[in-house]
């Protein structure tokens, strides 16, 4: 039988996974990748390392996947105690994953334009890399996008906490917080990009550094304190 206890855990290691895959392209592949300002050593950096690169692109689309299992054990856990906002937290995520995924392509998009033969041909490599940055501002756009819909989901998340106590209600605030920074950081940069301060982004990942991972942790350890069999 499936309890609240183990789909709960289950829920907090599909996160868990979720935040390691994203942590690894985005925190780890996507600096050794990137040089701010320089187009040409972004370049060469994605030629030198390819393999790194593609597997910072893998990396990404699986923490789609396991946030969409994360999204999927959730929902079991809190839809009969208030559906609608869990088909808010669900639907929420299920978009985000999906924006997720197609963003990948953009990466893909400046990968083929770099490695491809057939385009080193066809364009003069001031042309490849012009194309290639265009790729990577992209994906870089299509983040702020999946931020958005990440800031409903937790959010939402946050707000079902709060209300059931089926973990401490202080986690769901945190993450309620948390959630607001994500927008903020997202439109500024679309509306001042060339204003935009960068101690908005380390705001934003220090808000949410409080509340997520100790909610993941709860998750794995505690679980939540509902009582007896999940519905089927």
């Amino acid at each position: 039988m499936n309890t609240p206890k183990s789909t709960a855990r289950l829920a907090g290691l599909f996160w868990l996974l979720t935040a390691v895959t994203a942590g690894f392209s985005l925190i780890y592949v996507r600096p050794r990748i990137s040089v701010p300002a320089d187009a040409l050593a972004t370049a060469n950096n994605i030629i030198i390392l390819e393999s790194l690169f593609r597997a910072g692109i893998v990396s990404m689309v699986l923490s789609q996947v396991f946030a969409l299992f994360f999204g999927l054990a959730i929902f079991r856990l809190f839809k009969d105690a208030n559906k609608t906002l869990a088909m808010v937290f669900l639907t929420s995520l299920l978009v985000g994953a999906g924006i997720g995924v197609a963003n990948t392509l953009n990466n893909i998009g400046a990968l083929l334009v770099l490695t491809n033969p057939d385009y080193m041909k066809a364009f003069a490599p001031d042309q490849l890399i012009t194309l290639s940055m265009i790729f990577l501002r992209l994906n870089n756009s299509g983040i702020g996008l999946v931020e958005i819909f990440t800031a409903i989901y937790l959010f939402s998340f946050g707000l079902l906490i709060v209300k059931t106590g089926y973990l401490p209600r202080v986690l769901g605030i945190l993450l309620m917080t948390g959630a607001c920074a994500f927008p903020v950081n997202t439109f500024t940069k679309i509306l001042i990009p060339h204003f935009y301060p960068a101690l908005i982004t380390q705001i934003t990942m220090l808000l949410n550094a409080l509340g997520s991972p100790v909610t993941i942790l709860w998750l794995l350890i505690k679980g939540i304190k509902t009582e007896g069999s999940l519905p089927s």
